[in-house]
């Protein structure tokens, strides 16, 4: 059997500045508890515009976290690219994008909320 392809895309505008959207990558625990299925190993630091990781275990490939400037806020665009590991859920692709939607979700509450 083929190896499942993982490509996840998604976009979600916050009302904050990229700098206090990108600071909230930097926490490496915190990145541990968003993404727990995965190992991450930064790859590019993009400052401002984001960060790309190689990833390994339930997924195999490359992650990102672009940043975007616009309007009063940024476009926060996420991607994975890859495969699916043999030992990963068969649901994988939709176990990441839920969780992903958790986190960036609560980040924008948080951040447009203080912002206010």
């Amino acid at each position: 059997m083929a190896p499942t392809r993982v490509d996840i895309i998604d976009e979600t505008y916050i009302r904050a500045a990229p700098a206090a959207i990108r600071e909230q990558f930097d926490d490496e625990r915190a990145l541990a508890r968003i993404w727990p299925h995965l190992a991450i190993s930064l790859v590019r630091d993009r400052g401002l515009k984001g960060l790309r990781w190689r990833v390994d275990g339930a997924v195999r490939g490359e992650m990102e976290v672009w940043i975007e400037p616009f309007w009063d806020g940024a476009i926060v665009h996420h991607y994975v690219r890859g495969q699916a590991s043999s030992s990963a859920p068969s649901d994988i692709v939709a176990r990441h994008r839920l969780r992903w939607k958790r986190v960036v979700h609560a980040l924008k509450d948080s951040l447009e909320d203080a912002s206010m």
